[in-house]
């Protein structure tokens, strides 16, 4: 009896051990706003020759209101509509060089910071199933829109968390496909994953596994019956068609624990065609050149910023944007092939109704 009160008592001293993690790990993912940082220049429609940007603003599930920009070529007139959603904390004009590039090649882009990011309402980014929940809004927002809705069905583009929520909104009403950057399976996972450790094996999985049912309750205390989404699922029953990039070189959202496992899961289903590349990290959309000197440029800012932050702040000063935000030309022509061939899968489908 003594034994069987000991070992109850290290399994809830464990546990409790164990949740006390997992909290601390999503107080500080989520209970916080995003500002980006001022020491990075963003780019702004004003530092392309031809990009237009309208201001818009709608609300979401707790009445915070999102602010963007509906992007669209002053030389070319767009034929669609991209909804695009940023990744992680980032807000969207993280990504101003290839929402550019996608209005140049005939689209017009809504984009607009997630709750709790940049320009947007919201005290807490509040989780990764935050995503797919502004997402949800934006579809509905564009379809209501006066100007917007005559595009008909939309198209969904996001990285990271962006591909995250793309993927779990691809069910949504007025949706015509996808292309999803880098993005993870679940909230919980990838969190347990980070916390841990992305590519530790051994006794790092059995922490991940421990921390994963922890973070998935945390999750549903915050999101009910909208918590816990899977994207792995949500392809799984979907016949709309998607697009997934990877780069297997992925140490942000490891390639092995996410696309690995996607490419696997859904390798059955022709309407999702999955394409990685094996010299890429995260920033799939980038050349190798400009995502190595990003990982070079950041990587040598972080080991100085903690030590002396004048200095830091010289180094974010000399930063040469051109050479880190180079767009992989073979990757953006992909995606804006695979949007256009929506498009036109749209068309037809009008033509013969």
């Amino acid at each position: 009896m003594i034994i069987f009160v000991i070992v109850l008592c290290v399994v809830l001293l464990f546990a409790c051990a164990t949740f006390l993690c997992s909290a601390v790990a999503y107080k500080k993912f989520f209970c916080r706003r995003y500002n980006g940082n001022p020491l990075l220049r963003y780019f702004k429609a004003e530092d392309f020759p031809h990009l237009h940007a309208e201001p818009i603003s709608f609300s979401s599930d707790k009445g915070q209101k999102l602010n963007g920009f509906v992007y669209s070529s002053d030389i070319v007139l767009p034929r669609g509509l991209i909804i695009f959603s940023h990744g992680f904390g980032a807000g969207h004009l993280s990504y101003t060089t290839e929402i550019n590039t996608l209005a140049q090649a005939g689209f017009a882009v809504l984009a607009y910071d997630g709750t709790g990011c940049v320009s947007s309402e919201g005290n807490a980014l509040r989780g990764f199933d935050q995503g797919p929940v502004d997402l949800s809004y934006a579809i509905r927002f564009a379809s209501s829109h006066e100007q917007l809705r005559r595009f008909g069905k939309v198209i969904l583009v996001g990285h990271s968390w962006g591909a995250f929520s793309v993927m779990n909104s691809i069910g949504e009403e007025n949706v015509a496909g996808a292309v999803a950057m880098c993005g993870f399976i679940s909230g919980a996972s990838v969190v347990a994953q980070t916390a841990v450790g992305q590519n530790k094996r051994g006794k790092a999985r059995f922490y991940r596994c421990i921390f994963y049912p922890w973070l998935r309750l945390l999750n549903w205390f915050a999101f009910g019956k909208h918590a816990n989404r899977s994207s792995l699922r949500s392809l799984q029953h979907t016949d709309r068609n998607v697009l997934l990039l990877y780069g297997e070189q992925d140490k942000t959202v490891y390639f092995p624990n996410n696309g690995k496992i996607l490419q696997k899961g859904l390798s059955g289903k022709k309407n999702i065609r999955f394409v990685s590349y094996a010299d890429k990290g995260h920033n799939v959309y980038l050349t190798c050149e400009a995502e190595r000197e990003m990982n070079r440029v950041f990587g040598e800012i972080a080991k100085v910023s903690s030590k002396d932050r004048s200095a830091a702040k010289e180094m974010y000063q000399k930063i040469n944007y051109q050479s880190i935000t180079q767009e992989d030309g073979e990757v953006m022509e992909c995606v804006i092939a695979f949007c256009r061939s929506l498009l036109a899968a749209g068309e037809e489908g009008r033509e013969g109704s």
